[in-house]
């Protein structure tokens, strides 16, 4: 059972994920593959959340993780784990910092979730009169083009240049960065910035739209409206159409639509002019939703260089001992007159 101020690691798949409880949760029961750490001075749970996340944390953790269907940590393991503690004020004010961080960062995606949501209503309310549009295949207005399942060259840090269905389906935003890279750009498989990514399941269809260059791996299909003002008309389109896509899919998991299946599907268009009517109030949204992305991503880049440099400190500024140490310390600082 779950207590405030418990620091709560997850030791399956994302090993090293951690979360401090609040009062929110107090009383909650934590699931198996769930670690608990219960310190007697809250300080030493606000550090460890931060620790565990630190290149030295997460290096030990890849040793001592364990391959069985997935990736594991064993509480045994995570009881051995050596912690570097800085004194108690640099802990106060590291936690601080982070919270900074976190807090811009869930603010900027509330921004980007928020307009992508307002131009998704504003789609649905121009849509309420498509009885009088004419009716269109998908072939009509839109390109299109199935992925590839031979690999890619692999990139930095072992990621492959495909986009996976994967990556769509799981993504909370309907962009994709791909990746940045010249000769990717001119790679044969390679779609150009500004092409909507399709990945089906069985409980509905995901799309993304790609920021960068971009090669759709199997199983993703690659759609780019005939003209090139209609991008985030189609985008809403396809997300308004995310049942009728996902049974265009091909068999029983419906987890890939064909070139042929999509194009031959209806759609009812709207003249230019309505067209361009939500291409200019949902051109500004969209603009903002990725600013806040850009945002979130220098911000991740900082913290990312805040841990590196907490790992780097920690080797010759802080010292390595027990929580039950630290405890001790502390509280002769809060005896001392």
């Amino acid at each position: 059972m779950l207590q405030e101020g418990d620091l709560a690691v997850v030791l399956v798949r994302r090993v090293g994920d951690a979360a401090l409880i609040t009062a929110e949760h107090h009383g909650w029961i934590a699931t198996r593959g769930i670690g608990i750490i219960r310190a007697k001075d809250p300080t030493i749970a606000r550090w460890l959340r931060i620790w565990l996340h630190t290149p030295r944390a997460q290096a030990w953790i890849d040793q001592h993780v364990t391959a069985h269907v997935e990736p594991t940590l064993s509480l045994a393991a995570l009881r051995r784990m050596p912690v570097s503690i800085p004194p108690p004020n640099q802990i106060d004010m590291l936690h601080q910092l982070v919270g900074v961080f976190e807090a811009k960062v869930e603010l900027n995606l509330s921004i980007a979730a928020s307009a992508v949501e307002l131009a998704d209503v504003y789609h649905a309310n121009l849509s309420r009169n498509d009885a009088t549009w004419a009716k269109y295949t998908f072939g009509a207005v839109a390109e299109a083009r199935t992925g590839t399942g031979k690999s890619v060259v692999a990139v930095e840090g072992g990621r492959t240049a495909q986009v996976t269905a994967s990556e769509i389906l799981g993504a909370s935003l309907p962009y994709i960065d791909g990746i940045d890279r010249q000769d990717l750009a001119a790679h044969p498989e390679a779609c150009e910035t500004g092409t909507i990514l399709v990945a089906s399941r069985p409980g509905g269809a995901r799309v993304a739209v790609t920021r960068l260059p971009a090669v759709p791996g199997r199983g993703v299909l690659a759609v780019r409206s005939v003209e090139p003002g209609d991008l985030w008309w189609m985008l809403h389109e396809l997300r308004s159409r995310s049942g009728d896509l996902s049974q265009a899919a091909q068999g029983r998991s419906a987890r890939e639509i064909t070139r042929r299946a999509f194009l031959r599907l209806d759609v009812r268009w709207p003249g230019r002019h309505v067209r361009e009517q939500f291409h200019r109030v949902a051109e500004p949204l969209h603009s903002r939703a990725q600013a806040a992305l850009d945002e979130n991503r220098a911000l991740n880049e900082l913290l990312s260089d805040l841990l590196r440099d907490i790992s780097s400190r920690s080797r010759t500024l802080f010292r390595t001992g027990t929580p039950d140490a630290h405890r001790d310390d502390h509280e002769r600082a809060a005896e001392a007159p």
